[in-house]
């Protein structure tokens, strides 16, 4: 393979990402609520799920600085707590749980690459694309734990 077909296969792997990634946050606030009433694999919180360990990994300072696109195709914004009304709570939990999966999902666009390209470039990506999703959906899981932890106490 040449550099010039090496660089354009990159640059068609990073369309193909992108917009796979771009449909299915376009696709998530047409999602049914009733499917994101509740935690579905992978979604359940583990007993790792902790205020600690995400301090630990400094997500309350990362989350601050990472941009929040969640109502760019018409879902809620999640950078700030709605309320703290218990149906408010419940409502921001639900839109939580659609950014986790769109983040789940988005880290699965690297498998079309792999019909076309060679194996190292298809790990290449797949090594990139979670590892860019994955601070989001620590975030995400960061923020849901603290709105179930709220709601939890009644004080919702």
């Amino acid at each position: 393979m040449t550099m010039y077909g090496l660089v354009l296969r990159i640059v068609i792997d990073i369309f193909i990402v992108v917009t796979l990634s771009v449909l299915v946050g376009a696709m998530a606030p047409r999602w049914s609520n009733v499917w994101l009433g509740r935690d579905r694999w992978p979604l359940r919180l583990t007993r790792l799920d902790t205020p600690h360990a995400y301090r630990f990994l400094r997500i309350p300072a990362i989350k601050d600085r990472l941009p929040e696109l969640g109502s760019i195709f018409g879902g809620q914004s999640k950078g700030q707590l709605p309320g703290s009304e218990a149906e408010q709570l419940a409502l921001y939990a639900r839109e939580l749980r659609r950014a986790e999966w769109v983040h789940w999902l988005s880290m699965l666009t690297w498998i079309p690459l792999a019909y076309f390209n060679p194996w190292w470039l298809t790990l290449a990506f797949a090594i990139a694309v979670i590892i860019g999703n994955a601070p989001f959906i620590l975030i995400v899981r960061y923020n849901r734990m603290r709105v179930l932890r709220i709601a939890g106490r009644g004080s919702a």
